[in-house]
């Protein structure tokens, strides 16, 4: 964050002030900020109450803003994680010979444990000419529940298609996530790649 500078004013002798006078910070010959205290009201006390310089002044408890709520962001406050951070993101890379000629499902993300869930956010898949029509899905959980489906065409994908979810697709607690060819393609690969996190 930026670091604004205060301008102050050295005056050899103590100056007084009006209500309503707008008026330079004081400071002393060595630019540490005077304060009100030891002198009649409005004049600066001789005692120096800033250590700092102001060529060294840093804001103090100044915290920088969240643009979306307005806020003072604390800095003790917990960091949060933001999805697909280096720490929790995965992916999962299709085999070098893809998915060819079978109904069986294919594992992308192993359960993540206890209390944590699996997230797409985003997938890329392709596919040669194809023997046989078929559907490609992403289950919950092995034969579990399909998140995503598409069908193929026996001409198959060779531009493929490349999906990035807004809203990811999400997983049951403890719970894998795959994909499947959900007709034997007969002839043909289909190639599927996805990204995500856990959480």
């Amino acid at each position: 964050m930026p670091v604004e500078q205060i301008a102050g004013q050295y005056q050899t002798s103590p100056k007084t002030f009006g209500d309503g006078d707008t008026v330079l910070v004081q400071v002393d010959a060595q630019g540490n900020i005077k304060t009100t205290g030891g002198g009649a009201a409005g004049t600066p006390s001789t005692g120096v109450q800033s250590v700092q310089g102001i060529d060294d002044m840093r804001p103090v408890d100044t915290y920088a803003i969240d643009p979306n709520t307005n806020l003072p962001i604390d800095p003790s406050a917990p960091a949060e994680v933001t999805p697909g951070a280096v720490d929790d993101a995965w992916i999962y890379t299709a085999a070098a010979s893809g998915i060819v000629n079978t109904t069986t499902a294919v594992t992308i993300k192993a359960a993540a444990g206890s209390g944590v869930r699996n997230y797409i956010t985003a997938i890329q898949f392709s596919a040669e000419a194809l023997g046989t029509a078929t559907e490609l899905a992403i289950r919950d959980g092995a034969g579990g529940t399909v998140l995503w489906r598409t069908k193929i065409g026996t001409g198959g994908l060779l531009g493929g298609r490349d999906i990035i979810f807004p809203n990811p697709l999400v997983g049951t607690a403890n719970t894998l996530l795959e994909v499947v060819t959900l007709t034997a393609s007969g002839t043909g690969a289909v190639y599927f790649n996805a990204q995500g996190f856990a959480r």
